[in-house]
């Protein structure tokens, strides 16, 4: 039986604000994770309010105004995002994960991303925010831990294809997808990506 990542919702709460994304606090909340941490069953965790299982999430980003898209299939584990639009490729840190440089989030981020798609090297990865959304069931026992890969490589392969299709999409045209996005894929757009494009539209005009 899966075991996953979880903290205790009462150590994390007086570091979390009412917003959904945000960006202070980050490595404080980072910190904590890694000094409160324990493993759940899965299925025990996905209703147990009192924790919060840690998402590591991260979105590729090439030239500054392209986003890696992908579109989760059904037979992803997570049957409440099946063939939802996501900005994130991430999932739950498990405790197979080997905590080999003594940051279990950034060790769980990797295998992950390293499941899921390739990505030609180099690359950066940034650690840019916490998300936090109580407005939606799966938010509830959720928090995710938003990081951003940024490359300048066309090139890209989904390795889990029975679980999900991706494509590049530039900035602009996550508008005309946004109901279809889960819902942190939409506050990023809201409130990251929306801001990106304006900085861009600004240079360019």
């Amino acid at each position: 039986m899966e075991k996953v990542l979880v903290v205790p919702n009462d150590v994390l709460q007086q570091y979390i604000p009412i917003e959904q994304f945000f960006k202070h606090d980050k490595e404080l909340i980072s910190n904590i994770i890694q000094n409160n941490y324990s493993f759940m069953n899965r299925d025990v965790a996905e209703y147990n309010y009192k924790f919060k299982q840690i998402i590591p999430y991260v979105l590729v980003c090439r030239s500054n105004n392209y986003f890696l898209l992908l579109q989760r299939k059904p037979k992803q584990t997570e049957k409440r995002l099946h063939n939802k639009l996501s900005l994130g490729i991430g999932g739950h840190i498990n405790s197979e994960v080997s905590n080999d440089s003594g940051n279990i989030i950034i060790d769980g981020l990797k295998k992950e991303l390293n499941e899921e798609v390739y990505l030609e090297e180099p690359y950066q990865l940034e650690f840019i925010g916490i998300l936090n959304d109580n407005s939606v069931d799966v938010g509830k026992v959720h928090l995710g831990l938003v990081y951003m890969i940024r490359t300048e490589n066309i090139f890209f392969e989904v390795l889990e294809k029975n679980k999900m299709t991706a494509k590049w999409v530039n900035s602009n045209e996550l508008t005309h997808c946004y109901s279809q996005l889960e819902s942190w894929s939409q506050i990023l757009h809201d409130q990251l990506i929306s801001e990106m494009r304006d900085d861009i539209n600004n240079v360019n005009g």
